[in-house]
């Protein structure tokens, strides 16, 4: 009887919280009579191995079957905690979802302030912003493959480095001030050896671990001019502004980039030795009427990033010549001349076309599709509250999770 119970006990508790839901009558028979042969076979420890490796590879553990059909309170805790955990439900979702404590949209924003308010979200707030800004490009190949020729400031231990930095700061972003002003202005920084040498701060030992810094005032502020993104949008050795100016547009404002017309020369602009800096070269390539409708948007924001090199250093000179990060925003809602992308970045922050396109982002992210057009005045409702409420994502998320799209998992929409 005390195996029996034993069994009993973990199909009832651990199985429930793999299933994200209490088991079925049916399901309870099969495992039980499974376990009974198992036991039969080897002994009673080996029967509980086998039940666990069973459950472990049930379709039920590895899918999420959240349907139209029969979508229930256990299936609406599920998406709660996938969203805002990327994890499975705690004890006290599966039990509001046992009582129907889910089903009313003032429900919904508690349980999701209280799960926002656990250390579980920092793995969600990561997740979400290095898919949305693309962060984890830096860990691509042809970063790895920097040598000190071409870049004197690349070691061996900057992608991981860097990449690490910009996950701390996203952390304490998201967990603290929680806005997207934050994400974009704050100086706040948590650096080793590696990524405080690139940033110029006075150096620590290799084993000093991480500790707490305020980033150079008058060059860095933000999530834009941290060396991960600032790397990952750059050739070896040499900066891009096109390729920095085309992650402003589609990152932080929606605007998909047009392709270049086709028989175009791409390749990144070289130097030939002479006194041109890294702008005046590009200004030369994309000069052409062909060219120049796009990059007069794409430059405008990338000539901004040219005080940071390919690995996200700050130059004040290139190639001897003091550096023009000078741009021009166009086509928002804060268009007009800055200088440099500590202003870029503030100007951006303060712009409400930035704040739909988050939300946006947010949105297409929590319901794992894009937005259906009926379900365009309540995504409407949430970036005005978003907006309204000075950016704050805590907000946004509680605002989303409690509406008709996210609580139900439908559209009006075949």
């Amino acid at each position: 009887e005390t195996q029996a119970a034993c069994i009993d006990s973990l199909l009832h508790g651990k199985a429930r919280l793999l299933f994200r839901r209490p088991l079925t009558d049916e399901e309870l028979q099969r495992f039980r009579s499974r376990a009974t042969q198992w036991q039969a076979q080897t002994d009673f420890e080996g029967a509980v191995q086998l039940l666990v490796e069973a459950l472990l590879q049930s379709p039920q553990f590895l899918y999420r079957p959240e349907t139209v059909t029969g979508f229930d309170d256990y299936a609406r805790a599920s998406r709660l905690s996938f969203l805002l955990w990327d994890s499975v439900p705690d004890e006290a979702l599966l039990s509001a979802a046992a009582t129907h404590a889910l089903s009313t949209p003032e429900q919904l924003r508690a349980q999701a302030a209280r799960m926002l308010s656990d250390t579980k979200s920092h793995r969600a707030m990561w997740n979400f912003h290095r898919q949305w800004l693309n962060l984890e490009r830096v860990l691509l190949q042809e970063h790895s493959q920097r040598t000190p020729e071409v870049d004197a400031a690349w070691t061996a231990q900057t992608q991981a480095a860097v990449l690490d930095e910009s996950q701390r700061f996203v952390t304490h972003v998201m967990q603290n001030e929680g806005t997207l002003t934050a994400l974009l202005t704050s100086r706040a920084a948590w650096l080793d050896a590696e990524t405080s040498r690139l940033y110029g701060m006075p150096a620590l030992p290799p084993d000093s671990g991480i500790i707490e810094a305020q980033l150079p005032e008058g060059q860095r502020s933000g999530i834009l001019t941290r060396a991960a993104f600032l790397a990952g949008f750059s050739h070896r050795g040499a900066t891009s502004p096109p390729i920095r100016g085309n992650e402003i547009n589609l990152r932080l404002l929606c605007r998909l980039p047009n392709p270049p017309p086709p028989g175009l020369d791409t390749t990144p602009p070289m130097s030939d030795g002479g006194m041109r800096t890294n702008r005046m070269l590009f200004e030369e390539r994309t000069a052409p009427h062909l060219c120049a409708g796009c990059h007069i948007t794409l430059n405008g924001f990338g000539f901004g990033f040219e005080n940071f090199s390919a690995s996200g250093a700050f130059q004040a000179t290139d190639h001897g010549l003091p550096v023009d990060a000078t741009g021009h925003i166009s086509g928002t809602d804060v268009d007009g001349p800055f200088t440099g992308a500590l202003e870029l970045s503030t100007r951006l922050s303060a712009s409400q076309d930035v704040a739909t396109c988050a939300t946006q982002m947010w949105v297409r992210y929590a319901l794992g599709r894009d937005v259906a057009a009926n379900e365009q005045p309540w995504v409407d409702d949430v970036t005005a509250q978003f907006i309204s409420g000075g950016g704050d994502v805590k907000q946004l998320l509680q605002n989303l999770v409690a509406t008709p799209s996210f609580a139900q998992m439908t559209s009006e929409e075949p």
